[in-house]
């Protein structure tokens, strides 16, 4: 069997498999903490939405911790590749010290935004107070959030895989409990309460799993972070990583920015039935990309290290071949999904359907169900270029080469996943499936760019470590 294609293209790159089966894990677990409020609030249609309208919110000031995070992954395991311990000594402090600055600035600017950014959404109004309601409470967790994503990149980039795992399984562990207790547990409790309950269930769950990043990362890495490493600052290292974590981070921004206006433009073409049922389709399709976003950071991990000791050929084969193996997995998961969509949409919003607080003319379970299979038909392609796409910009990302991908990936964001969408739901009034075509547009056109830019070549140019001392 190891000499099918297939199976030997698995085999041969087992120890990316094998870093990037936790990181999947534990991406699953990670994302499903919005999503598992929502589904505990299936039958209170007012919930879900002021939930998902808060997620939308949230997820566009949640990239800001990507900055030195994602960039200190990139730096350590190439510093590693060339044995520079010192300038990881300096990058522990400097990460943990800036992404807690900007915890603290985005919770204080999503309590001061909530004023008015639901208006400007176009949220339906009975929805607004339920939405500052779990905000105000779910903002300070963001605190702890940013903490948690500093030491997990410091554990992945010791190719400590599983310990995010365990963190993010604790995480959600702890958030279905409370959220369970809050909801079903005690009755008699008003919708207003039950989310007062799930925002410190958020809150909680997340505060756990900054203590337990920091308790593995003491435990398993045994190296020591001190402030001491910062002076003198150090200028150099701080320069390096921004290079390459803003322009990273405005691309996502760029991105999240993107799906807030298409949540908006959904909102405005779509009653609060077709908004709930995209939600729920978007976290379905979600754990599709998984395996490729996880096989991305895995596979960064081990390019880093090829690139700190200059082995760029086995760094091309290495990341052409994780862009097949994402694309092969995406496919057959899309399928899957596919395949049950109709039943399980199908009784999923079967308690919206029934809801007297939503306009159902004409509208039934049936009617969910197709829909959900029309959008997965579409999202059959779209994965493909979403697979090519996490994997070949986290490629190009590590070697250095950022200024192409995050360019291309912000015209396409705002032409096709914007421009698009809106002419096809405003215009043609096509509803989510619009949404749909316009996304699917823009990731196989982000993915096939990234693929030519990968093959030219053009990434060997550049040098991260250049003006870092050992």
């Amino acid at each position: 069997m190891k000499n099918l294609p297939i199976f030997r293209l698995f085999y041969q790159n087992k120890e990316t498999i094998k870093l990037a089966l936790p990181v999947f894990i534990e991406l699953i677990l990670g994302i499903s903490i919005g999503y598992i409020n929502q589904f505990m609030f299936a039958g209170i249609p007012q919930a879900t939405n002021a939930i998902g309208q808060v997620n939308q919110v949230t997820n566009i000031f949640i990239v800001s911790f990507t900055v030195l995070s994602s960039s200190s992954l990139i730096l350590i395991t190439q510093l590693k590749g060339s044995n520079n311990n010192e300038g990881i000594k300096k990058i522990y402090p400097l990460t943990l010290s800036i992404n807690l600055i900007l915890g603290l600035l985005v919770c204080l600017v999503l309590l001061l935004i909530s004023f008015f950014i639901f208006n400007l959404m176009d949220v339906e109004t009975k929805i607004i107070p339920l939405a500052k309601l779990y905000l105000y409470i779910s903002a300070p967790s963001l605190i702890f959030y940013s903490l948690n994503q500093a030491y997990s990149s410091f554990l992945r980039a010791n190719k400590k895989m599983v310990q995010p795992t365990i963190i993010s399984f604790a995480t959600n562990i702890s958030n279905i409990i409370i959220s369970a207790i809050v909801i079903w547990g005690i009755p008699d409790l008003s919708i207003e309460e039950k989310i007062i309950g799930v925002g410190y269930a958020t809150l909680i769950s997340r505060f756990i799993s900054f203590l337990a990043a920091y308790l593995f990362f003491k435990i398993s890495i045994k190296e020591k972070i001190s402030l001491k490493e910062l002076k003198p600052f150090p200028w150099n290292y701080l320069k390096k990583q921004l290079k390459i974590g803003l322009p990273t981070a405005g691309e996502t921004l760029s991105y999240n920015l993107s799906q807030f206006v298409l949540a908006i433009i959904v909102n405005m073409s779509c009653n609060v039935l077709d908004q709930n049922l995209r939600t729920y389709i978007m976290t379905f399709t979600s754990i599709i990309y998984l395996f490729a976003n996880g096989s991305g950071i895995a596979m960064q991990v081990i390019e880093g290290n090829l690139l700190g000791q200059d082995d760029k050929e086995k760094a091309s084969k290495l990341v052409s071949d994780t862009g097949k193996m994402a694309r092969i997995v995406s496919f057959i998961m899309s399928i899957i999904v596919l395949a049950i969509a109709f039943p399980v949409f199908s009784a999923l919003m079967q308690p919206a359907v029934d809801s007297p607080t939503i306009n159902v003319n004409n509208v039934n379970s049936i009617y969910c169900g197709l829909t959900a299979v029309y959008c997965l038909l579409i999202n059959v392609v779209l994965e493909q270029g979403r697979a090519t796409n996490l994997v070949y910009v986290k490629g190009l990302e590590t070697a250095g080469d950022i200024a192409f991908p995050v360019t291309s990936s912000i015209l396409t964001s705002w032409i096709l996943t914007v421009g698009v969408s809106a002419l096809l739901c405003l215009v043609f009034n096509l509803g989510i499936y619009g949404a749909f075509i316009g996304a699917c547009l823009d990731e196989c056109v982000r993915g096939i760019s990234f693929y030519i830019r990968w093959k030219r070549g053009t990434w060997k140019k550049f040098n991260l470590l250049r003006g870092l001392k050992k």
